[in-house]
């Protein structure tokens, strides 16, 4: 590619795709590429608007659109596949590569050392966080460097200190021994006769009940009355199925075409890929849109295809 500061061309755009999309690596480019490419489409859109002036219905403002349509495409894919391409050098690169930035331009470049900085920083993240030193990634073919030999110093007298008299403490005297508690035991309790027991006057006379009292067994032999029927609780709703999302419609970009005959000599006009400069009783082969505009003018007739 071209390092000259000229204007670059339609075809030199065309050129520069086939290129980046055949190569892995990134291409030797124009250092005002992206200057380039903005004057580019620039001056394609001067043209169309100029030929839309003339006659918008005419086949040169058609030719003129599609070229542009095309020209802005082939620009975004273009910086699309450089930008994936350097992406990849500034992984390498925080990995330990080394890269050579001499195809890239000014703008490549500055993208280049920023992402280059922010992976080393997320490849070091862990070690930022638990506390590690965060040491600089040696290049793969860059030989480890040699670290000069400390230099030996001589141990420093260190004078010891006197030692302290530890102080000497007496042993507490051991408290006398405290008189045990003296526990008097209760005295047994006497046994009343039956005969001396205290008695109300008004219940002398009834008879005392027995110990053994029966509990009768009917209270617990009714049976639990268990409900014959359990309420059925709702089940939750089944979750609505979302609807499928339709296709997207295909783009008509105007590439089907149209066989038609030159009824006319034509004057010259830019098509999408190439000029065409057509006389009369010619056949050929044209984008849709602008064999349209030649049959519509009755410039140009339609072939059908014999079936």
């Amino acid at each position: 590619m071209s390092t000259a500061n000229g204007p670059m061309t339609f075809d030199e755009l065309s050129e520069l795709y086939r290129v980046e999309m055949k190569s892995a690596s990134l291409t030797a480019v124009r250092k005002d590429l992206f200057r380039a490419l903005a004057n580019l489409l620039t001056a394609l859109r001067q043209e169309l608007d100029r030929q839309v002036s003339v006659d918008p219905d005419s086949v040169m403002a058609e030719g003129a659109d599609q070229r542009r349509k095309k020209a802005e495409r082939l620009c975004k894919d273009v910086v699309i596949l450089r930008t994936r391409k350097i992406a990849s050098m500034a992984i390498r690169g925080a990995e330990g590569a080394r890269n050579s930035i001499d195809c890239m331009t000014d703008e490549e470049r500055a993208y280049y050392d920023t992402l280059l900085a922010l992976t080393e920083r997320q490849f070091s993240e862990v070690d930022r966080l638990r506390g590690r030193k965060v040491t600089i990634a040696t290049r793969i073919d860059e030989p480890p460097a040699r670290d000069a030999p400390a230099p030996v110093r001589e141990p420093e007298a260190v004078q010891e200190p006197e030692p302290v008299p530890e102080p000497v403490h007496e042993a507490p005297a051991a408290p006398a021994p405290e008189p045990a508690p003296v526990v008097e035991e209760p005295a047994p309790a006497q046994e009343i006769p039956a005969d001396d027991a205290f008695v109300p006057e008004d219940m002398a006379d009834e008879p005392f009940p027995d110990d053994d009292i029966a509990v009768p067994e009917e209270a617990f032999d009714e049976p639990f009355d268990e409900p014959d029927t359990v309420p059925d609780v709702p089940a939750a709703p089944a979750a609505p199925t979302p609807a499928p999302e339709p296709a997207p419609e295909a783009r008509d970009d105007g590439s089907a075409t149209l066989l038609i005959r030159i009824l006319e000599d034509l004057p010259a006009f830019a098509g999408p890929d190439r000029d065409y400069n057509l006389s009369k009783e010619d056949l050929v082969t044209l984008p849709r849109a602008m064999a349209e505009i030649l049959v519509n003018s009755e410039k140009a007739a339609a072939i059908r295809p014999t079936p």
